[in-house]
């Protein structure tokens, strides 16, 4: 079964709307993280909607790893997952935009240093929350001394992680590798079906189990829209994207990747998620009464797909 959930990109708007978020069919909350973006602290937000909540999961799609030190991010996402009873779920992402860089103080490494960092950051998650002790001698991280990392977070072995990405390459094998799961971001479902193919067979060769791993998608929302302005709202995000610096390749977007015009027409498109091999499609939305909506008019049916 499709599993449906939300993101959004400006949670701004989301206080007020918890409860009827909690009620409603969407499987899980995601937010973003953009040093530049006007929004909240995801990871605060995401404990502090933990108390307002009690079966969603909370997390981000992603969260940029260069902002964050390991230590103080398995401690922010072990938080999350302690006080919403196991529910958190982290996205992870190596960051693009030059703007959330250099002004705050954070080096723009070259794309593979950064998915070294990635990598070798994920380890040091994972050892912090399933171990008692933690040393490292990476490249970009370096743990001396036996550091310990309490409290562990409810979920067993940790939380899953996931690695955002749009081509197939050397965020692929790191996910392939080190992540529970794949995160696609604007990419229809034709696009996404091959990815999440090349995904499981370089699981498999890595000695891991590919049907564990979760293959999961973000789209944009664009209720009411023609498939003409479905086309122009992607060209529209695509090219600030392509300005604030992401890879031409990575943003090859179009209307595919656009939930659009009506009920039935959103239904259709995601049941061919669901048919590409993607486990929950995440739904860009911005305001309550199209959250309402989509949860009343869409997610049961799409679900069933």
């Amino acid at each position: 079964m499709l599993k449906l959930a939300l993101m959004a990109t400006n949670h701004t708007w989301l206080p007020d709307q918890m409860e009827a978020l909690d009620r409603s069919g969407f499987s899980a909350l995601y937010v973003v993280d953009h040093p530049q973006f006007p929004i909240l602290s995801p990871w605060p937000f995401l404990a502090w909607a933990a108390a307002r909540t009690t079966r969603l999961r909370l997390g981000t799609h992603v969260t940029g790893v260069p902002f964050h030190s390991p230590q103080s991010l398995a401690k922010q996402v072990a938080t999350v997952d302690i006080l919403s009873g196991g529910r958190a779920v982290v996205g992870l992402g190596t960051g693009y935009e030059h703007e959330d860089f250099e002004p705050y103080g954070y080096p723009m490494l070259p794309f593979r240093e950064r998915a070294e960092q990635l990598e070798e950051c994920m380890q040091i998650l994972r050892s912090f929350w399933t171990q008692e002790t933690t040393d490292f001698a990476g490249k970009h991280y370096q743990l001396t001394g036996g550091a310990k990392f309490e409290p562990k977070p409810v979920q067993q072995p940790h939380p899953p992680m996931l690695v955002g990405f749009n081509t197939s390459g050397v965020l692929m094998k790191v996910a392939a590798r080190q992540a529970d799961g794949m995160n696609t971001w604007q990419l229809g479902a034709a696009a996404v079906a091959p990815l999440a193919d090349e995904f499981r067979q370089l699981a498999d060769a890595s000695g891991r189990k590919a049907g564990d791993l979760a293959v999961t998608a973000d789209v944009v929302f664009a209720r009411g829209a023609t498939a003409e302005g479905a086309t122009e709202l992607a060209h529209m995000i695509r090219d600030r994207a392509r300005g604030w610096g992401r890879a031409t390749r990575s943003t090859n977007w179009d209307a595919s990747g656009v939930l659009h015009g009506d009920a039935d027409n959103m239904v259709e498109q995601a049941q061919a998620f669901a048919r590409a091999g993607v486990s929950e499609l995440t739904v860009s939305i911005g305001t309550p009464e199209d959250m309402l909506w989509f949860a009343e008019s869409v997610i049961p049916r799409a679900a069933k797909g």
